[in-house]
């Protein structure tokens, strides 16, 4: 397994906004922040991805902060993400988050061939968390894989904001 340089990784992620270019991948930031409600009901088969209520869209304030309560979130990475046939993506959190009292709580593969705005769960398990909406969140590293004959053709290909 060969980890990628965070040079060779930038050039697969979509700009703007800026990515911070690490030694083994990249940061970036989040476009969107929704609150999954804690009484939510979420509905999951072939045909059906889906939550009840809705998750609500929660926007940074006046001074660029997502205040950010004790819950569930799901972020969207503000970068298009266009993953070649010869590696596999994946996505952490920057330890700097986990170190202040966030929990992301799944660390996701993104497959060869998948190209969108991915998205990651958090928890927050402290009173507040304020983070300003120009900090990178996540980190992307990618990795040498056996180019398949399929690649990513899934429910979330080309996932953008606002789907």
């Amino acid at each position: 397994m060969v980890v990628w340089a965070g040079e060779r990784v930038a050039k697969f992620i979509e700009k703007p906004p800026e990515i911070k270019v690490n030694p083994n991948g990249v940061d970036v930031r989040v476009g969107e922040v929704f609150l999954i409600h804690e009484d939510t009901i979420s509905t999951f088969d072939k045909k059906t991805r889906q939550t009840y209520p809705e998750k609500v869209l929660i926007k940074p304030t006046e001074d660029g902060f997502y205040e950010l309560k004790r819950g569930v979130y799901e972020i969207r990475v503000a970068n298009k993400i266009n993953i070649p046939n010869n590696a596999v993506a994946t996505f952490f959190p920057r330890s700097t988050l986990n170190r202040l009292g966030m929990i992301k709580s799944q660390n996701a593969i993104g497959d060869s061939g998948y190209s969108g705005h991915p998205t990651q769960t958090i928890f927050i398990p402290i009173k507040n968390f304020r983070i300003h909406k120009d900090e990178p969140w996540i980190q992307i590293m990618f990795q040498d894989c056996e180019v398949s004959e399929h690649s990513y053709s899934g429910h979330w290909q080309n996932e953008k904001p606002g789907n």
